[in-house]
């Protein structure tokens, strides 16, 4: 038997729209058409992340 808290089954199950998301982001327009292309237009924060190109750091 498995236990889960709520919090970690909320986090797990929300799903975004893409585009909305990249643009609160700033990702550009190629990668926002990429991502929509690979993974759709609505899917989970960590599929996002995990399927957007390693960008250089900003430093502040």
């Amino acid at each position: 038997m498995q236990h889960s808290s709520e919090k970690r089954l909320t986090m797990a199950g929300q799903v975004f729209d893409v585009v909305a998301f990249c643009r609160l982001q700033d990702i550009d327009e190629r990668e926002i058409l990429k991502l929509v292309r690979l993974i759709g237009r609505f899917a989970s924060r960590l599929e996002i992340q995990m399927n957007l190109t390693k960008r250089p750091p900003r430093f502040r």
